[in-house]
């Protein structure tokens, strides 16, 4: 039997080892942060479609119809937000974002001047349509796609966005589930069709569908219907499990005042 003091050094031996094995506790990352938001043009109307990215981080989202955002799981600290929407002047700020906090913005964008004196309204329209997208314009005069300026679109007097492409070469419209859908034709030799990656105003939408998009929503429309003719920035694959696109269909959303 031990002895009273032998007693208390084995229960001070035993606690140290277990001290010394025992593992570190992990550090708990601070909670995500929040930021909500509105845009609104200098005369306070709220405006919907407008871009908001967290810089240096793949976080963004756009306005819905009344001016408002809300970007989640944040990471907290100093960081710098862009708002940004084709017919306005964007604008970069800082912003604190506070680790589990909902922080709220509101934000004012100026409209880019549009008058143009001694010119039809046409004329102006066409010259605004230029320098807002002159990406389209440039890609538009090489040829490698097909595409469609507002006057075209205006032209089909389609009801939804498969109306616009049906006569498109390379095109075809399906139902899928009761749904109608936009399929390219794969390359010569592959079984199949696939579905398109769709871009709006230059990002990227994941898992897009005809539905997302409406006629009188539309300035300008950039069709590739294979992998070989779409531009590099529009190039990137679908995160879909087991597909991938084989085209791209590029929309750009309408300009102020068109």
């Amino acid at each position: 039997m031990l002895s009273r003091l032998g007693l208390v050094l084995a229960i001070a031996v035993a606690g140290a080892v277990m001290g010394i094995s025992a593992p570190a506790t992990a550090q708990v990352p601070a909670p995500a942060a929040t930021v909500v938001g509105v845009v609104r043009d200098s005369a306070g109307q709220p405006i919907r479609g407008v871009e908001v990215w967290l810089r240096g981080s793949d976080l963004y989202t756009h306005t819905a119809e009344n001016g408002g955002f809300r970007i989640g799981e944040a990471p907290p600290g100093a960081s710098k937000m862009t708002v940004r929407r084709m017919g306005f002047e964007p604008t970069t700020f800082d912003v604190q974002l506070r680790s589990g906090q909902v922080d709220s913005l509101v934000v004012s964008l100026t409209t880019v001047p549009t008058t143009l004196a001694g010119m039809s309204v046409e004329e102006a329209r066409m010259t605004r349509s230029k320098r807002l997208l002159p990406g389209f314009w440039e890609r538009k005069s090489r040829g490698f796609g097909h595409y469609m300026t507002r006057d075209d679109i205006d032209a089909v007097e389609a009801r939804d966005f498969t109306d616009i492409l049906r006569m498109t070469p390379g095109v075809n419209i399906v139902t899928l589930n009761g749904r109608r859908s936009v399929r390219f034709g794969r390359s010569v030799g592959a079984r199949g069709d696939c579905p398109p990656q769709y871009w709006v105003d230059g990002m990227r939408i994941e898992n897009g569908t005809p539905d997302d998009f409406t006629p009188g929503d539309l300035e300008a429309l950039e069709i590739y219907s294979g992998p070989a003719t779409v531009p590099a920035q529009f190039a990137a694959r679908s995160v879909q499990i087991g597909q991938r696109t084989c085209g791209a269909i590029v929309v750009w959303t309408r300009l102020p005042g068109s």
